[in-house]
């Protein structure tokens, strides 16, 4: 049995290992990272840590959310603190939908490569009543 946690991003929806995620926490304001790669959109500090901000909705290639314009007390965007291995930084999602437990045999596995990208590689779809989760295996933040 895994916990996974699902979040939504623009009309699809993914999930991570809750072991991986260290806290959730509506967005705040960024700091600028002056010649960050794109993906970033930031960084800012949390419990005397300096935290970098991976967007994932540049991560697979949609439009920025609404969102982003409006001010931040007033966004719906969350961070995920994620955190795997060597790797430790925030994710901004647009929503949490939830958290669920499965069995790893729900996961179903294509015998096709699903690397989105250097940073997201997938393990899996995951239907839960008709809805598809992608499962994510390994995030990575560009350096």
């Amino acid at each position: 049995m895994i916990d996974l946690i699902v979040f939504n991003v623009g009309s699809s929806y993914y999930a991570l290992n809750i072991e991986n995620i260290q806290r959730i926490i509506q967005i705040v304001e960024l700091t600028e990272i002056p010649n960050a790669h794109n993906l970033i959109d930031g960084m800012m500090s949390y419990e005397n840590n300096v935290v970098k901000v991976l967007n994932f909705r540049k991560v697979i290639g949609l439009p920025p959310h609404e969102d982003e314009k409006k001010k931040v007390e007033d966004s719906s965007l969350k961070l995920l603190f994620y955190e795997n291995g060597s790797y430790n930084f925030a994710i901004k999602v647009d929503s949490i939908d939830d958290i669920v437990h499965v069995q790893e045999e729900q996961i179903m596995n294509s015998d096709e490569e699903q690397k989105i990208s250097e940073f997201l590689e997938l393990s899996g779809v995951l239907d839960l009543d008709g809805v598809l989760i992608n499962v994510i295996k390994t995030l990575k933040i560009p350096t």
